[in-house]
């Protein structure tokens, strides 16, 4: 059971400084569109995977924390932002998110039910189209602060994804591999394993962390996500504006550590010829 990434959902204090900073990376971002339920976004679509932007922006749509409650979206987002910013979720392509949660129980990950939603998206043109989405997620107790799910889009391609989106400045392509950062990497290992996502994550040490990257970062987790890589097609299109913002070079990649850039690490490396 292969999976491939859907998303990443990347958690800000501030929807629009982030919307700005990711411009100013050479990123064109979608425009702000709000959640039902108490959060909003701004998405960066590349080549049939994207980053969320997600930000809290009406906090009294927000439930208060009850852990006898099935996971929430809103919920676990807002507890993570009162933690800190950063990379909160790694969600996966799924055609069919309910067969995906019987998959994921038989794999022994702790599963609510499925979570179905709807909101409406802008165009390029400046239409407004519906989109609706199912969620399973795949908890584990190790991974408080790292949550994974598969995200079923059920709406027709064309509501969705749009070349002009996907266009970007800087070169951007695709998302490569994931990087945790936890303290039980092995644990956390075998459990991506059972789900089938190992061969999109690498899950390391602190120390492995810092000695593949060369950063000691305050701002990386010790149980989560630190970070994903950025394939671009062209390194020059994306290095003036990655160094002025911090980018630090690692051999043929450039790093902007989390404590430069909302928490996660951006991990920005040229597409293998």
């Amino acid at each position: 059971m292969s999976r491939a990434i859907d998303h990443l959902v990347l958690c800000v204090d501030d929807l629009d400084a982030a919307i700005s900073a990711y411009s100013r990376l050479g990123f064109t971002v979608t425009p702000r569109a709000v959640h039902p339920f108490g959060t909003g976004n701004a998405l960066i679509q590349l080549d049939g995977m994207y980053l969320e932007l997600l930000a809290v922006l009406d906090p009294d749509k927000i439930a208060n924390s009850d852990l006898s409650q099935p996971f929430s979206f809103p919920i676990y987002n807002r507890d993570y932002l009162r933690h800190r910013q950063g990379m909160s979720m790694l969600a996966l392509q799924s055609d069919d998110a309910e067969k995906d949660r019987e998959k994921f129980i038989a794999g022994g990950a702790s599963v609510p039910p499925v979570f179905h939603f709807e909101r409406n998206a802008k165009t390029p043109d400046g239409d407004v189209v519906g989109v609706a989405f199912s969620l399973a997620y795949a908890n584990h107790p190790l991974l408080r602060h790292a949550v994974t799910f598969v995200c079923q889009h059920r709406h027709p391609v064309q509501n969705f994804y749009f070349p002009a989106y996907q266009a970007h400045p800087n070169g951007a392509q695709a998302i490569g591999k994931v990087i945790v950062d936890h303290w039980a990497a092995e644990a956390v290992k075998d459990f991506y394993t059972d789900i089938g996502a190992d061969t999109l994550i690498d899950v390391l040490h602190g120390d492995e962390l810092v000695a593949r990257y060369g950063i000691d970062d305050h701002a990386f987790p010790t149980d989560g996500f630190a970070g994903f890589e950025l394939i671009v097609d062209e390194m020059s299109k994306i290095s003036d504006a990655a160094l002025s913002m911090g980018a630090i070079k690692v051999g043929d990649s450039l790093v902007l550590p989390p404590s430069r850039f909302f928490g996660v690490m951006m991990i920005i490396r040229p597409r293998t010829k």
